[in-house]
């Protein structure tokens, strides 16, 4: 063995490769906190609490806390660490406005260019939907939602679209398991899932689109009345 072998050890990349992965549990698990409503939108974070919770110690958590800063999930409050951002009615409904159009034009590529591989996937998450719906298991209806929803339109192939997405869904997702408290909602959920996977399966792009779009809308509308509700209860309690 040559001695003047100045290959790296691998204990540093070991030690990256650590912190990577505890980054991403911490970010993971904050931000599953928040979009399941458990930070309260409005609510300042404790932070010291919170690693303590999820078993980090205070540096992870606040990298955590600033990358869900810049998603927009949380707000920096200056020299008062941070709070859970509070999206408006119309704040929300701008997002999903646009998140309609980019999954109409999302899916419709898609739909266009679709092997036997990805419908296969597509079935398999809608099995999963409707599975999660009969056991009335709102969680894994959701998980199984957005994993579709992310799919088509990972099948667009546009790394510009899926980005952008994504950072709207994010955003999106705050508390949006409320929009699934209404049984008659939920209901409509299932069935216009159903409508897009038949007209996937048709091969009619032009459909599945204005299905997506208006699927799209639908949710959002759910959304922005929840938004609505707990924003008035908020303000109520407060007075």
């Amino acid at each position: 063995m040559d001695d003047d072998d100045d290959t790296p050890s691998p204990a540093p990349y070991a030690v990256a490769i650590k912190r990577a992965s505890l980054h991403h549990h911490v970010v993971d698990k904050l931000r599953e906190m928040v979009s399941r409503g458990d930070l309260p939108a409005g609510e300042r974070l404790n932070e010291v609490a919170l690693a303590q919770a999820i078993g980090v110690s205070r540096t992870p958590m606040r990298e955590a806390v600033k990358l869900l800063a810049s998603e927009g999930l949380l707000e920096l409050l200056p020299g008062r660490g941070a709070r859970v951002r509070q999206f408006s009615a119309e704040e929300l409904f701008d997002v999903f406005d646009v998140l309609g159009a980019l999954e109409r034009h999302a899916i419709e590529i898609a739909v266009s260019k679709l092997t036997p591989k990805a419908l296969t996937e597509i079935e398999r998450l809608h099995n999963q939907m409707g599975e999660a719906y009969a056991k009335r298991n709102q969680k894994s209806y959701f998980k199984a939602n957005q994993k579709l929803h992310a799919l088509i339109v990972d099948l667009a192939g546009n790394p510009a679209l899926s980005n952008t997405h994504m950072t709207l869904t994010k955003q999106s997702v705050h508390n949006r398991h409320e929009t699934l408290i209404s049984e008659q909602r939920w209901k409509e959920s299932v069935a216009e899932h159903q409508a897009i996977f038949e007209a996937i399966v048709k091969a009619d792009a032009t459909l599945a689109g204005l299905l997506m779009l208006d699927h799209s809308r639908k949710t959002g509308a759910a959304v922005v009345d929840a938004a609505r509700a707990a924003n008035e209860i908020r303000a109520s309690s407060r007075k």
